[in-house]
């Protein structure tokens, strides 16, 4: 079933000392234009992030944002106090023996090698990824399922367009099946008045006709639009993206049109050509929106 390209989702996560806000929004593109707006820190897992975000969205513009903070705090360091302590008075002692005046200074023995002990959790990272992660997945599957609900709706209304031009089609076959006699009877009618009641050659008249009839024939496009229609609808049912397949049917569904309109020999079926085209274009519009 068809997907509007149209959606927002928002996920949160708020575990293990960590709380992950996701909000993703998407609008309409030709190709998948995937934006993502994260704290300076996480730009080393902007790929997974992309990768997660192309593995459930095929076509339009996403904008992810990423609002991120820590709940509970644990230092990741530890202060060597013994190390600090050994440090500062080997310092004294040699300033002493050496008759040299000490300006050591707090941050001076912070800086020293190895006075803070640890580093970087692996274990806290891989908290951290998980957590974004996850609330990531869930605002993509709430913008998905809203891209569903919107794709259903729109269904229903190419639906019912494609039926009205169908119909449409069946209604310009059947004036087009009677257009050659009047075309006949009317071209009779003015030859009379012009050279009176057999005053002109018969065949030639025949021959006039057939040429008539030949030039305004639509079988062909009737017969087409019909099969159009019916792709249009196995698209709009197909479980693949089907955005750009839909865009391809509607400018075939126009250019038959275009041709009834250019052979059309009667203001009823003219009229019916003016009506076909408004209901492609208002289609055409809503394509637009489709994945």
């Amino acid at each position: 079933m068809i997907s509007s390209m149209t959606g927002f989702g928002r996920g949160e996560v708020d575990r293990d000392g960590f709380r992950a806000v996701f909000e993703v929004t998407s609008l309409n593109s030709r190709y998948l234009e995937v934006s993502l707006r994260l704290p300076r820190w996480m730009a080393s897992h902007e790929s997974a992030l992309r990768s997660t975000i192309s593995a459930k969205v095929g076509r339009g513009k996403v904008v992810a944002q990423l609002a991120w903070e820590r709940t509970t705090f644990e230092s990741p360091v530890q202060l060597n106090e013994a190390l600090a302590d050994w440090y500062i008075e080997n310092i004294k002692r040699l300033a002493a023996k050496h008759q040299m005046a000490s300006s050591l200074s707090i941050a001076d023995v912070m800086a020293l090698p190895e006075v803070w002990i640890g580093g970087e959790n692996a274990n806290e990272a891989g908290t951290v990824e998980n957590v974004v992660r996850e609330a990531l997945e869930k605002a993509l599957d709430q913008m998905t399922q809203m891209r569903r609900d919107e794709g259903l709706k729109l269904a229903k209304d190419f639906r019912e367009r494609m039926d009205f031009i169908r119909q449409a089609g069946e209604r310009i076959k059947g004036l087009a099946s009677v257009q050659v006699d009047a075309y006949r009877v009317k071209l009779t009618q003015r030859i009379d008045e012009i050279l009176g009641a057999g005053g002109y050659d018969p065949q030639r008249l025949a021959q006039e006709i057939a040429y008539m009839a030949e030039r305004t024939d639509i079988t062909e496009e009737c017969v087409r639009l019909d099969i159009h229609c019916r792709h249009f609808i196995d698209a709009i049912e197909s479980s693949e993206p089907s955005g750009r397949r839909l865009n391809f049917l509607l400018q075939e569904l126009n250019r038959e049109v275009n041709t009834i309109g250019s052979k059309a020999a009667s203001a009823e079926i003219s009229t019916l050509v003016v009506n076909l085209k408004e209901e492609l274009e208002k289609t055409r519009e809503q394509v637009q929106n489709i994945e």
